[in-house]
C-alpha cells in the first residue's frame, strides 16, 4: 500500500480552519465560511480526530446542502472531505474531492501542484493507470518540479505493458539526472532493464547494465552483463580467458570448477603465471582447497608453480627470439607472459613494440592487453586512452569496455 499516512498527513495540513481565514490567499482576498457551513466543517474535523469518517461525512453533508455557497465554502468543505475519504480508504472519493477543491480556484498556484502531486497518487493507489499518465502530465504541465509523479507515471505505464514509452520516460530522466549530476536510482535502472528486456532490444539491454554497474557495481549485476556480452553476435571464444580475468576481478566467479577450468585454459594458452594467479585467487577466496576436489586442485596449483618457474626463466630468450621474429606476434606473447607474472612495465613495452612491428591477426586484442596493462600499472590516462580505442566485433572491444567501467574510467 502506498504511503497512506503521509497522504493524510499532507491532506491535512492543505485543510483549511473553516472559521478563520484562509492563510494562502492574499489579504484583499481572504474570507471565512459562514457559520452554517463552517460550523458543520468543524464538527466534521473533530470527528476525523476520532475515526468516524461516517458521522465526519453527515456533517459534511449538513454544509454542502447550505445553498448559494462561495468558492471559499466549497473548497473548505471538500479539502476536509477528501481528508476523510482518504482516511477511510475512499481515495477514489478523495480524488474526486480534491478535483473540486482545484475547480474552485482559490489556491495559489504552488498549493494547487501540491493537491495534483496527491491525485497522481490517489490515481497509483487505485490502479487508475490512465488517469496517472494523465494527471502527471497534467501537473507537470503546470510547472510541477517533484520527481514523484514522473516516477509513478512511468510505473503505471510498465504496469499497462507499454515497456517503449516507459522506456523513453525512464531514459529522459536519467538524462536530466546525468545533466544534474545525480546519479540514476536502482530501481529506475532495474525498471529499465526490464523494459529493454520485454522489448528484445539487446543493445539497450547491455548499455542499461552498464550503467547498472558503473552505480551499482554488484555481483549478480556484472554476471549479468558478462553473460549479455558473451552472447553477443560474432563475440569470440578466443576471449574466454579474458573473460574469465573480468570474472575474477569483479568478484562473480564463485564455482571450484569455473576457477579450475579457468586455470587450464591459461596453461593450454602457454600463461602459467595467469593459472598461478587464478588458482591464487580461487583459495584467497575460500572456493578452492576443500571438498572432494582439493586434491585435484592442489595438483593443479602445483603444475602451474612447475611450469610459471621454467618460462620465467625463458622470457630472456623469448625476448631475443621476438626481436628477430618477422611479425609482432611473439612480443604480444611475451607481453601477456609479463603482464602473467606482474611484470606490467616490461609487459607494456613488449606489447607496444607487437603493435608497431604488426603482422597481427588479432590486433584489438593486442591493444586489448596493452590497454589492461596499463591499467594494472596504474597508469589510468594511458589505459583509458588505448582501452578506449579498442575495435572491432568479436568482444574485444566489449571487454575494453567493461575493464573501463570496472576501473570507473569509462567516460
Amino acid at each position: 500500500m502506498m504511503r497512506r499516512l503521509s497522504l493524510l498527513a499532507g491532506l491535512l495540513a492543505f485543510a483549511p480552519t473553516a472559521l478563520a481565514p484562509c492563510p494562502t490567499m492574499a489579504a484583499e482576498q481572504q474570507q471565512a465560511a459562514r457559520e452554517a457551513v463552517g460550523k458543520p466543517v468543524k464538527a466534521a474535523e473533530q470527528l476525523l480526530r476520532q475515526k468516524k469518517h461516517h458521522e465526519a461525512l453527515a456533517e459534511l453533508a449538513k454544509a454542502a446542502a447550505v445553498p448559494n455557497k462561495t468558492p471559499y465554502e466549497i473548497y473548505v468543505i471538500e479539502a476536509t472531505r477528501a481528508a476523510v475519504l482518504l482516511d477511510s480508504g475512499d481515495y477514489a472519493g478523495a480524488k474526486a474531492a480534491l478535483e473540486a477543491v482545484l475547480a474552485t480556484k482559490i489556491l495559489p498556484s504552488a498549493d494547487a501542484r501540491a493537491r495534483m502531486k496527491t491525485i497522481v497518487e490517489l490515481d497509483y493507489q487505485t490502479k487508475n493507470y490512465p488517469a496517472v499518465i494523465a494527471d502527471a502530465d497534467r501537473y507537470y504541465r503546470d510547472d510541477g518540479s517533484d520527481p514523484e509523479p514522473r516516477t509513478l507515471q512511468i510505473q503505471a505505464l510498465y504496469a499497462q505493458g507499454d515497456f517503449a514509452a516507459a522506456a523513453k520516460a525512464i531514459r529522459a530522466v536519467l538524462q536530466d539526472q546525468a545533466r544534474a549530476n545525480v546519479p540514476p536510482r536502482e530501481d529506475m535502472l532495474l525498471m529499465l532493464l526490464s523494459c529493454d528486456d520485454k522489448q528484445g532490444d539487446k543493445a539497450d539491454y547491455i548499455d542499461t547494465l552498464e550503467t547498472l554497474v558503473a552505480t551499482y557495481p554488484k555481483k549478480e549485476y556484472w554476471a549479468d552483463l558478462l553473460a549479455a556480452v558473451q552472447k553477443k553476435p560474432g563475440f569470440s571464444r578466443r576471449l574466454a580467458l579474458d573473460v574469465d580475468r573480468l570474472l575474477v576481478a569483479t568478484g562473480t566467479m564463485q564455482a571450484p570448477g569455473d576457477y579450475m577450468e579457468a586455470a587450464q585454459l591459461a596453461l593450454q594458452e602457454g600463461l602459467p603465471g595467469d593459472a598461478k594467479s587464478l588458482l591464487d585467487r580461487g583459495y584467497a577466496a575460500g572456493v578452492l582447497g576443500k571438498g572432494g576436489e582439493a586434491e585435484r586442485q592442489q595438483r593443479l596449483v602445483a603444475l602451474a608453480d612447475r611450469q610459471a618457474a621454467e618460462d620465467i626463466r625463458t622470457l630472456p630468450q623469448q625476448a631475443r627470439d621476438a626481436e628477430a621474429a618477422a611479425t609482432g606476434l611473439p612480443w604480444i606473447k611475451l607481453g601477456d607472459a609479463y603482464a602473467s607474472y606482474g611484470q606490467y612495465e616490461n609487459a607494456i613495452a613488449a606489447f607496444e613494440k607487437g603493435l608497431a612491428k604488426g603482422g597481427l591477426k588479432y590486433p584489438e586484442e593486442a591493444k586489448l592487453h596493452l590497454g589492461l596493462a596499463h591499467l594494472k600499472a596504474g597508469q589510468r590516462a594511458q589505459a583509458r586512452a588505448v582501452l578506449g580505442s579498442v575495435g572491432g566485433a568479436d568482444g574485444a572491444r566489449d571487454l575494453a569496455r567493461l575493464w573501463l567501467i570496472k576501473s570507473g574510467a569509462a567516460g
